[in-house]
């Protein structure tokens, strides 16, 4: 189940380790949220959905992006609506189940977006909290969290409604950046709002991690940022580094899972790599939930790099 803990807070504001329990048979959830748009968000939730894919894992992705580049990588114009903009419309009541499309690849599942969603990202927390919306995911993925190992959320460049709606849902937040002047301007912004549905609405929410995504690996100031990044993010830094290689482009632009698309591939070993790197930082993380209390959220990203 993936329930909303509103009372599981101590004092001083931070989460019971308790109240991050979930039930085992149950998905894990991840967001993958920045405000900046351009920086790979869609770009991490393919990768991990086609490594997942081989993995022999059931995968349910959400997206929650106006834009429905997501969507557009599975399903055709046809399949997009209704979509997840119905979960967001209070004058219906649709079960998710009949929202959720299955595509070609057996073990991915998507929950589709298309401009239609537009209408409901908003970005002025008043008009979304007096009718709850922000709860509506956090309300209807328990429906099928047991259908699936992993639900990824792919979320629009902003802490608008939907995003605010997955946050409250999630275990996990990955943040992708760019290994850039600008790369961490804005995050700090995600970890306030990370910190305070943790004591609002969601008590299991942790961060997972920021990943360089798009490097260019030729390019020598991109390497300086990259060291700059890690040292600034410590141990919420991936060690995996997501490249800007025409093999990801490929794949996307062919409809076809990467691991599917190009198996023996430099860039497949890479996905991969990414992957065993999220399954080992999210067991760590849950055991230390279980064990410590949770993970209070690290360092803001404050100091400009």
């Amino acid at each position: 189940m993936l329930p909303v803990s509103v009372n599981s807070r101590d004092g001083s504001g931070s989460c019971y380790a308790g109240a991050c329990m979930k039930d085992s048979a149950s998905a894990q959830v991840i967001t993958v949220l920045n405000r900046k748009g351009g920086v790979g968000k869609t770009h991490v939730c393919w990768l991990v959905a086609s490594v997942a894919l081989e993995q022999g894992w059931r995968t349910l992705l959400v997206d929650l992006d106006p834009q429905g580049n997501l969507s557009a990588s599975f399903l055709s114009d046809g399949e997009l609506s209704p979509g997840v903009e119905q979960l967001f419309d209070p004058s219906v009541d649709p079960k998710i189940r009949t929202l959720i499309r299955h595509t070609e690849f057996d073990g991915i599942d998507i929950l589709p977006s298309s401009g239609r969603l537009e209408a409901f990202n908003l970005t002025d927390s008043e008009q979304w909290e007096a009718a709850d919306l922000q709860l509506v995911l956090a309300e209807s993925l328990p429906e099928v969290a047991a259908d699936y190992d992993l639900i990824l959320m792919d979320c629009p460049p902003s802490l608008s409604l939907t995003s605010t709606a997955a946050l409250c849902a999630s275990d996990f937040v990955i943040i992708p950046l760019e290994a850039a002047r600008w790369g961490a301007l804005g995050t700090q912004h995600i970890i306030a709002a990370m910190d305070s549905i943790c004591s609002r609405f969601n008590s299991r929410l942790q961060l997972l991690g920021y990943v360089v995504s798009r490097f260019k690996a030729r390019r020598a100031y991109q390497q300086t940022y990259l060291t700059e990044l890690r040292r600034h993010f410590g141990d919420d830094a991936f060690e995996a580094v997501i490249p800007d290689l025409a093999a990801f482009e490929k794949a996307v632009t062919d409809r076809v899972p990467l691991t599917l698309h190009s198996p023996t591939s430099h860039a497949t070993r890479i996905a991969r790599r990414f992957f065993d790197e999220i399954e080992a930082r999210t067991q760590r993380l849950t055991r230390s939930c279980r064990t410590v209390g949770q993970r209070r959220l690290r360092k803001s990203s404050s100091v400009s790099v």
